[in-house]
């Protein structure tokens, strides 16, 4: 599971080289220390130190997104007892795929919605502290590209 934060990084002769720390659920970790970081498609990995505590923080380069992937020594943070957790199996993700027209990849002049929000739809959950966690990508109908629970998308008009 992976949980979106805000981060706060270093910027030296590249964006977001190192992470200084984070923010979640208004409580501020400063990193003391990178102890690993290492590189996967498209993603940079950082095994931190921050206030006593390690965690694995993904940076998604290509769309500039900071997640906690995980704590290892902060397994609470995980345990969030304010946030739905909704699980998303491909046969959802499929369905919600249907309702979109584009995504602000392809289309960003047209597309307003978050994906989540479609989800809320699909599922019927939602709320400001619902996560979802999809089991597979979902994929822009118009550019195939991965359209993540954060990413806006146009939705398809509803027919009459």
């Amino acid at each position: 599971m992976s949980i979106p934060i805000h981060v706060d990084a270093y910027s030296g002769y590249r964006l977001n080289e190192r992470p200084q720390g984070f923010e979640l659920d208004d409580v501020y970790y400063r990193i003391y220390a990178v102890e690993d970081q290492w590189y996967s498609p498209g993603a940079q990995f950082f095994k931190v130190r921050a206030d006593g505590k390690r965690f694995i923080l993904r940076y998604d380069q290509e769309h500039h997104e900071w997640t906690l992937q995980s704590a290892y020594d902060g397994a609470e943070l995980f345990a969030r007892c304010d946030v739905q957790v909704i699980t998303v199996d491909p046969a959802v993700v499929r369905t919600a795929e249907k309702l979109i027209e584009s995504c602000e990849q392809c289309h960003p002049e047209d597309a307003e919605w978050p994906f989540a929000w479609v989800l809320d739809q699909v599922t019927g959950h939602g709320g400001d502290r619902t996560d979802y966690l999809m089991t597979e990508p979902a994929r822009c109908p118009n550019c195939r590209r991965e359209v993540t629970e954060h990413m806006l998308v146009e939705r398809r008009p509803q027919e009459e």
